[in-house]
This record gives structure tokens, sequence and C-alpha cells, in this order.
């Protein structure tokens, strides 16, 4: 073999030995790579969006607390509860009772359910025709867990001294309430209420009557 000729071999075997190389990278890398997933935006829901929002949960929960039986339970102090019936339910035309941690059960006469609180004081204050001041103060926020907070003036005070109470909503509606006062913490469940319950209201309520007639 001449050196011109051996040269061009060696050339050759160089060629031969890049391309092999090439091909065994390109076989190993993927032919089709997946692309990077693309982050979901977060959507950050305006002021106003949250008080429309919230609103209208308030205003369904005491839709459905007024249209179906309801208890208020006292998460922290059983068995402390507050039973209401729907007024087509309502036993002798009463329809609420209170019932302490004794076990102890009274007539209520006047009852603003916790659940609705806030669609309660809307409605006033659109009836007054008022702003969002004085004794119908309030203000609404969405918390990072899902829950609202629902702060409003406290009857009898001095305008600016509010309370707060921290809602909880499961399906749209609210389910559960958390009070500055952990002895205020209750759970709302809508009915029907059990069998028992019902008893308890209407021992009260007969003994109600019976005192009344005394």
């Amino acid at each position: 073999m001449t050196k011109s000729s051996l040269r061009i071999s060696m050339r050759l075997n160089k060629v031969f030995a890049v391309a092999a190389m090439t091909l065994l990278v390109a076989g190993c890398s993927s032919p089709n790579p997946k692309p990077s997933p693309t982050p979901t935006p977060t959507v950050t829901k305006t002021q106003a969006q949250i008080e429309k929002e919230f609103l209208k949960i308030a205003d369904d929960s005491c839709k459905r607390a007024q249209k179906d039986d309801v208890l208020e339970r006292m998460t922290n102090n059983a068995p402390e509860r507050i039973i209401v019936l729907s007024r087509d339910h309502a036993y002798k035309d009463y329809s609420a009772v209170y019932v302490n941690n004794k076990g102890e059960a009274q007539v209520i006469y006047e009852l603003e359910l916790t659940v609705c609180g806030p669609s309660y004081l809307i409605s006033m204050q659109e009836e007054a025709g008022h702003d969002n001041s004085g004794d119908y103060e309030h203000h609404i926020k969405l918390n990072k867990d899902g829950t609202y907070s629902w702060s409003e003036h406290i009857p009898g005070e001095v305008e600016g001294v509010l309370s707060t109470n921290i809602f909880t909503v499961e399906d749209g509606y609210i389910v559960a309430s958390k009070s500055e006062n952990p002895a205020y913490d209750r759970t709302i469940e809508y009915g029907p209420i059990t069998g028992d319950d019902l008893q308890v209201l209407k021992d009260a309520v007969d003994a109600e009557l019976v005192s009344l007639e005394e």
C-alpha cells in the first residue's frame, strides 16, 4: 500500500468513526422531546367580585335555612345548639328552641341565625337606603384558605367597633362559623333535623304553653 493510499484509508476510518458516534448520540436522545408544562396563571379576584360572591353565598344559605330545618351546633360547648324548623314545619306555631350545654331547652321568640346575619344586615341597609357606615358598616375578606371573614358593627357600640366571624363554605353554602369568642364557634347543619332534636323542640314548646296557661 502506498503512503497516499494509507492516508486516504486513515481519513475514511476517522470519518466513519465520527459518523458512528453521531448516530450513537442521536439514538440516545429523545426524537420528540416533551414540551415543558405551561404554569397555570393565578386568577386574582377584585374586591367587588369577592363581595358579590360572598353575599350570594350568604343569601343562598339563609334562604336554605328558612326553607329547610336547620341546626346551629356550638362546636366547643356541646350539647349547646339552636334547633330551628322551617315555617312549614312549625310545631303549634313555634319553630325554634335553644338548648344549653346541660341539655335544657327553652323556646326562642326572637331569633337571628348566625347563618342569616350577613343577608339580614344587607337587607336592612338596602331598605334604609344607607351607605356602608354606622350601624350598617360591614367588611368582607377572602382568606387564603378559602374562608370568608365578615366584620360588622356591634349594635350599641360606637361607630367603628366591629365583630368578625369567619365563615367556611362548602358547595356554595355556609357550613361553619368561627367567632372571636370560641364559645360561639358553630357548625350549620341543614335539615331535616333528627327525630331526637324534633322531640326536644316539641317538649320545650309543650312546656312553654303549659307555663303560659298558669
